[in-house]
């Protein structure tokens, strides 16, 4: 049985405009754990989770919200939310490249 994942509900500002996943439609998302390497800004974490969602707000814009979990072996895990706006043509790339599903 699938059980949906809980969201805190966000605000973002992004080029003075406010864009809210709470009054936004879910578009796609990806989700998955990797370890990052010594060049990664987590570096030395253990294990980085994230999710990605794209979302369409009221009028059509596009943005995706990036929430990313860093785990070290001591002290508490650091958590990092971005939002970018997207065009249509970005949208669909990100779709193609990075296994966001609908």
């Amino acid at each position: 049985m699938n059980t949906p994942i809980e969201r805190e509900d966000m605000k973002f500002i992004i080029n003075s405009r406010t864009f809210d996943t709470s009054t936004s439609q879910t578009v796609a998302i990806a989700s998955g754990v990797y370890r990052p390497d010594e060049y990664s800004e987590w570096s030395p974490a253990q294990s980085v989770r994230y999710e990605d969602v794209l979302f369409r707000t009221a009028k059509g814009s596009l943005f995706v919200h990036s929430h990313e979990t860093a785990k070290y072996d001591t002290g508490k895990p650091v958590v990092k939310d971005e939002a970018t706006e997207m065009t249509p043509e970005e949208a669909i790339g990100i779709i193609k490249d990075s296994g966001l599903r609908g």
